[in-house]
């Protein structure tokens, strides 16, 4: 087995979405890992060999009192009594006693893998590192996760996305580093503000949801906010002072890389929350957005032929954990052209 196969199992076993996938499956995650099987056919023996795994180490429920749940979460899991123990009893009531066994599992069979596979030297590829205490979380493209940072905040982090935090927070404040996508349902911590930086701003909140689109290629950077409130401080070039915007629910705040613009404004959900479910939302979109989104959904290469042949492009649509294949028919009838999918390499010939 070779160390990208071995790196590939890994990824899976530590994928939360895939886990709960295979320990509880419900219509839409079916629909989205048999679409992602579809579109990585070449993946299909890690795939299957990381879910029997799953499917393998599956420990009994035992009921036990609120009581004896607290104290088992904090000295089992965490080790000691943590002083973020408050802001994580949001996450420890939406899950269950026995996803806590399920995630302990699950580092047994990584701790498995390990053994039997990999020698005592770190692997430059590994896609989850820690760092005098810094921790990334990086996503090629293809891939999306979900991640639970220290205080209890869920993220969802998008495809061709990483995010570097402090493992326990400590500090004054939860500072999250983002490059490229992720939606953060942000635990309520009055005393510590949570921020999120990017190279053009940075989000500060206690206790929020919103959506952070700031790829780098991508000159407008986007913030979206679903509930809660926000404050948005534009990272100023020199010599220039700072912006401060507040946002309230159902308002966005773009940031223009090239000029500083700011734009507040109000943003359709559909168009930018939907990535979350596995939908793709195209509205009037130029040739190199179909293009760019298309890269980092599946995870494939373009090559574009004739390109100047292309025209002008307004191309809207919504696929909905459809296969490439599919989206490519559909995109390639509207807009005439041909394509080939070949192993990992797309073709568009005008």
């Amino acid at each position: 087995m070779s160390a990208k196969e071995k790196n590939s199992i890994e990824l899976f076993l530590m994928d939360l979405n895939f886990r709960d996938w295979v320990i509880s499956p419900k219509p839409e995650t079916e629909r989205y890992w048999k679409t992602w099987l579809k579109n990585n056919p070449d993946k299909k023996a890690e795939f299957l060999l990381a879910k029997e795994l799953i499917q393998k180490i599956e420990f009994k429920q035992n009921q036990v009192s609120d009581e004896r749940y607290e104290e088992i979460f904090e000295k089992t899991l965490l080790g000691q009594k943590s002083k973020y123990a408050h802001s994580n009893t949001r996450l420890i009531k939406k899950l269950d006693f026995r996803y806590f066994w399920r995630v302990a599992s699950i580092f047994v069979a990584v701790a498995f893998i390990s053994g039997l596979y990999f020698s005592r030297k770190i692997d430059n590829a590994d896609k989850s590192k820690v760092q005098i205490g810094t921790i990334v979380k990086n996503n090629d493209a293809g891939r999306k996760s979900q991640i639970y940072l220290p205080d209890g905040t869920i993220v969802w982090l998008n495809s061709k996305s990483s995010i570097e935090y402090d493992q326990h927070f400590s500090g004054d404040k939860r500072l999250v580093k983002l490059k490229g996508e992720a939606y953060f349902d942000v635990a309520k911590d009055q005393s510590k503000k949570f921020i999120v930086q990017t190279s053009s701003f940075a989000v500060t909140t206690i206790g929020t949801q919103f959506n952070v689109n700031a790829f780098k290629n991508s000159d407008r950077h986007q913030v979206a906010l679903a509930e809660g409130k926000v404050m948005v401080r534009r990272i100023a070039k020199r010599n220039k002072n700072d912006q401060k915007v507040y946002l309230d629910p159902g308002q966005s705040l773009s940031v223009f890389k090239s000029s500083g613009q700011m734009v507040q404004g109000s943003f359709d959900p559909r168009k930018v929350l939907s990535w979350r479910d596995g939908i793709i939302y195209f509205e009037d979109a130029t040739f190199n957005e179909v293009v760019e989104v298309l890269q980092r959904w599946y995870g494939k290469r373009f090559i574009i032929k004739n390109g100047e042949k292309s025209g002008v492009w307004q191309f809207s649509s919504e696929f909905n954990n459809e296969t490439l294949e599919n989206v490519m028919q559909t995109i390639s009838y509207s807009k005439n052209f041909e394509y080939t999918i070949e192993g990992e390499t797309v073709n568009i010939i005008f």
